[in-house]
Protein backbone atom coordinates (compact mmCIF):
# COMPACT_ATOMS: atom_id res chain seq x y z
CA UNK A 1 0.00 0.00 0.00
CA UNK A 2 1.12 3.85 -0.93
CA UNK A 3 0.23 6.76 1.21
CA UNK A 4 -2.42 9.01 -1.03
CA UNK A 5 -1.06 12.13 -2.47
CA UNK A 6 -3.91 15.02 -3.05
CA UNK A 7 -3.71 14.57 -6.90
CA UNK A 8 -4.57 10.34 -6.06
CA UNK A 9 -7.04 11.64 -4.28
CA UNK A 10 -8.73 13.60 -6.65
CA UNK A 11 -7.96 11.13 -9.42
CA UNK A 12 -9.73 8.04 -7.10
CA UNK A 13 -12.60 10.35 -6.51
CA UNK A 14 -13.20 10.43 -10.07
CA UNK A 15 -13.31 6.83 -10.55
CA UNK A 16 -14.88 6.41 -7.75
CA UNK A 17 -17.63 8.03 -9.44
CA UNK A 18 -17.72 6.31 -12.73
CA UNK A 19 -17.44 3.17 -10.81
CA UNK A 20 -20.51 4.75 -8.85
CA UNK A 21 -22.18 5.08 -12.35
CA UNK A 22 -21.99 1.88 -13.63
CA UNK A 23 -22.93 0.27 -10.49
CA UNK A 24 -26.06 2.50 -9.92
CA UNK A 25 -27.17 1.36 -13.61
CA UNK A 26 -26.85 -2.54 -12.71
CA UNK A 27 -28.99 -1.96 -9.28
CA UNK A 28 -31.02 0.52 -11.09
CA UNK A 29 -31.65 -2.22 -13.79
CA UNK A 30 -32.62 -5.05 -11.49
CA UNK A 31 -34.88 -2.70 -9.18
CA UNK A 32 -36.70 -1.47 -12.48
CA UNK A 33 -37.41 -5.13 -13.57
CA UNK A 34 -38.33 -6.12 -10.33
CA UNK A 35 -41.00 -3.37 -9.74
CA UNK A 36 -42.17 -4.47 -13.49
CA UNK A 37 -42.95 -7.87 -12.08
CA UNK A 38 -45.50 -6.12 -9.73
CA UNK A 39 -46.44 -2.82 -11.54
CA UNK A 40 -47.60 -4.57 -14.84
CA UNK A 41 -50.07 -7.14 -15.28
CA UNK A 42 -48.56 -9.49 -17.73
CA UNK A 43 -48.36 -13.07 -18.09
CA UNK A 44 -44.67 -13.04 -17.17
CA UNK A 45 -43.82 -16.84 -15.74
CA UNK A 46 -41.45 -16.01 -12.63
CA UNK A 47 -38.90 -18.29 -11.11
CA UNK A 48 -37.86 -18.05 -8.13
CA UNK A 49 -34.22 -19.16 -8.94
CA UNK A 50 -34.41 -16.29 -11.28
CA UNK A 51 -35.03 -14.04 -8.58
CA UNK A 52 -32.78 -15.37 -6.27
CA UNK A 53 -29.94 -14.55 -8.21
CA UNK A 54 -31.28 -11.22 -8.61
CA UNK A 55 -31.44 -10.59 -4.88
CA UNK A 56 -27.62 -11.86 -5.06
CA UNK A 57 -26.81 -9.43 -7.35
CA UNK A 58 -28.61 -6.61 -5.53
CA UNK A 59 -26.32 -7.56 -2.15
CA UNK A 60 -22.88 -8.40 -4.05
CA UNK A 61 -23.28 -4.83 -6.03
CA UNK A 62 -24.28 -3.09 -2.61
CA UNK A 63 -21.24 -4.99 -0.87
CA UNK A 64 -18.69 -3.68 -4.01
CA UNK A 65 -19.76 -0.20 -3.38
CA UNK A 66 -18.78 -0.38 0.52
CA UNK A 67 -15.88 -1.77 -0.18
CA UNK A 68 -15.53 1.35 -2.46
CA UNK A 69 -15.93 3.91 0.00
CA UNK A 70 -13.77 1.56 2.65
CA UNK A 71 -10.94 1.71 0.27
CA UNK A 72 -10.74 5.33 -0.61
CA UNK A 73 -7.37 5.78 0.97
CA UNK A 74 -5.35 3.19 -0.89
CA UNK A 75 -2.76 4.52 -4.01
CA UNK A 76 -3.92 2.95 -7.21
CA UNK A 77 -1.55 3.26 -9.69
CA UNK A 78 -2.52 4.44 -13.23
CA UNK A 79 -4.45 3.58 -16.28
CA UNK A 80 -4.26 -0.19 -15.82
CA UNK A 81 -5.75 -0.40 -12.75
CA UNK A 82 -8.44 2.14 -13.60
CA UNK A 83 -8.98 -0.46 -16.71
CA UNK A 84 -9.38 -3.07 -14.10
CA UNK A 85 -12.07 -1.85 -11.74
CA UNK A 86 -13.65 -0.71 -14.98
CA UNK A 87 -13.85 -3.97 -16.31
CA UNK A 88 -14.68 -5.62 -12.53
CA UNK A 89 -17.80 -3.20 -12.31
CA UNK A 90 -18.66 -3.89 -15.82
CA UNK A 91 -18.80 -7.19 -15.56
CA UNK A 92 -21.25 -7.15 -12.60
CA UNK A 93 -23.59 -5.26 -14.59
CA UNK A 94 -23.51 -7.39 -17.60
CA UNK A 95 -24.63 -10.28 -14.95
CA UNK A 96 -27.81 -8.03 -14.44
CA UNK A 97 -28.10 -7.14 -17.96
CA UNK A 98 -28.74 -11.55 -18.46
CA UNK A 99 -31.17 -12.08 -15.68
CA UNK A 100 -33.30 -9.33 -17.31
CA UNK A 101 -32.54 -8.57 -21.18
CA UNK A 102 -34.44 -5.48 -22.10
CA UNK A 103 -35.37 -6.75 -26.19
CA UNK A 104 -39.11 -6.65 -26.15
CA UNK A 105 -39.34 -5.52 -22.00
CA UNK A 106 -42.83 -5.02 -22.21
CA UNK A 107 -43.91 -8.66 -23.96
CA UNK A 108 -44.35 -10.62 -21.21
CA UNK A 109 -41.60 -13.63 -20.84
CA UNK A 110 -40.64 -17.13 -19.67
CA UNK A 111 -37.93 -16.53 -16.88
CA UNK A 112 -38.13 -20.29 -16.15
CA UNK A 113 -36.88 -21.05 -19.87
CA UNK A 114 -34.99 -17.40 -20.26
CA UNK A 115 -32.66 -18.67 -17.30
CA UNK A 116 -31.93 -22.24 -18.41
CA UNK A 117 -31.38 -20.72 -21.65
CA UNK A 118 -28.58 -18.16 -21.15
CA UNK A 119 -27.02 -20.05 -17.85
CA UNK A 120 -24.18 -20.75 -19.75
CA UNK A 121 -23.90 -16.92 -20.19
CA UNK A 122 -24.89 -15.87 -16.33
CA UNK A 123 -22.47 -18.61 -14.60
CA UNK A 124 -19.63 -17.92 -17.33
CA UNK A 125 -19.72 -14.17 -15.99
CA UNK A 126 -19.87 -14.96 -12.75
CA UNK A 127 -17.07 -17.43 -12.20
CA UNK A 128 -15.14 -14.77 -14.26
CA UNK A 129 -16.58 -12.14 -11.49
CA UNK A 130 -14.39 -14.22 -8.63
CA UNK A 131 -11.47 -14.83 -10.58
CA UNK A 132 -10.63 -11.06 -10.98
CA UNK A 133 -12.60 -10.46 -7.88
CA UNK A 134 -8.91 -11.82 -6.99
CA UNK A 135 -6.97 -9.22 -8.48
CA UNK A 136 -8.99 -6.59 -6.88
CA UNK A 137 -8.01 -7.83 -4.09
CA UNK A 138 -4.02 -8.66 -4.19
CA UNK A 139 -4.62 -4.55 -5.87
CA UNK A 140 -5.09 -3.69 -2.17
CA UNK A 141 -1.77 -5.23 -1.01
CA UNK A 142 -0.65 -8.22 0.53
CA UNK A 143 -1.55 -7.77 3.81
CA UNK A 144 -5.01 -7.40 2.85
CA UNK A 145 -5.03 -10.78 1.09
CA UNK A 146 -3.76 -12.18 4.67
CA UNK A 147 -6.14 -10.64 6.62
CA UNK A 148 -9.23 -11.97 4.90
CA UNK A 149 -8.00 -14.95 5.50
CA UNK A 150 -8.47 -18.83 3.90
CA UNK A 151 -12.54 -18.37 3.67
CA UNK A 152 -11.79 -15.47 1.38
CA UNK A 153 -10.00 -17.63 -1.08
CA UNK A 154 -12.30 -20.91 -0.17
CA UNK A 155 -15.29 -18.63 -0.84
CA UNK A 156 -13.91 -17.83 -4.62
CA UNK A 157 -12.82 -21.00 -5.78
CA UNK A 158 -16.41 -22.68 -4.43
CA UNK A 159 -18.25 -19.65 -6.26
CA UNK A 160 -15.89 -20.72 -9.31
CA UNK A 161 -16.62 -24.24 -9.23
CA UNK A 162 -19.97 -24.05 -8.54
CA UNK A 163 -20.51 -21.71 -11.83
CA UNK A 164 -18.54 -23.91 -13.49
CA UNK A 165 -21.14 -26.83 -13.22
CA UNK A 166 -24.57 -24.42 -13.32
CA UNK A 167 -23.39 -24.23 -16.76
CA UNK A 168 -23.05 -27.78 -17.29
CA UNK A 169 -26.12 -28.52 -15.56
CA UNK A 170 -29.61 -27.89 -15.94
CA UNK A 171 -30.56 -29.54 -12.90
CA UNK A 172 -33.50 -27.74 -11.08
CA UNK A 173 -31.98 -28.68 -7.64
CA UNK A 174 -28.77 -28.22 -8.04
CA UNK A 175 -29.62 -24.35 -9.14
CA UNK A 176 -32.16 -23.91 -6.49
CA UNK A 177 -29.24 -24.71 -3.89
CA UNK A 178 -26.89 -23.22 -5.41
CA UNK A 179 -28.98 -20.12 -5.28
CA UNK A 180 -29.75 -19.81 -1.63
CA UNK A 181 -26.41 -21.12 -0.65
CA UNK A 182 -24.95 -17.99 -2.78
CA UNK A 183 -27.57 -15.63 -0.86
CA UNK A 184 -26.50 -16.84 2.70
CA UNK A 185 -22.86 -16.92 2.11
CA UNK A 186 -22.59 -13.69 0.58
CA UNK A 187 -24.30 -12.07 3.39
CA UNK A 188 -23.01 -14.35 5.75
CA UNK A 189 -19.35 -12.91 4.11
CA UNK A 190 -20.84 -9.24 4.50
CA UNK A 191 -21.06 -9.89 7.99
CA UNK A 192 -17.59 -11.60 8.94
CA UNK A 193 -15.48 -8.48 6.85
CA UNK A 194 -17.34 -5.54 8.52
CA UNK A 195 -18.97 -7.06 11.73
CA UNK A 196 -20.83 -4.79 14.12
CA UNK A 197 -18.53 -2.51 14.08
CA UNK A 198 -19.45 -0.93 11.18
CA UNK A 199 -22.80 -0.15 12.64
Amino acid sequence: MHETTPEFATLYAHIRVILGIVVGLGLTHLLRNLARLVEEPREDRLYWVHLAWALFLILYLLHFWWWEFRFSHLSLMGLPVYLYLIGYTLLLYLLCALLFPEKHAAAPKDYFSLFYARRGWFFGALALVFLVDFGDTLLKGEGYLVQLGVVYVYRNLLFIAASLVAIASANRHYHGAFAVAAILFQSYWFLLEYGPAEF
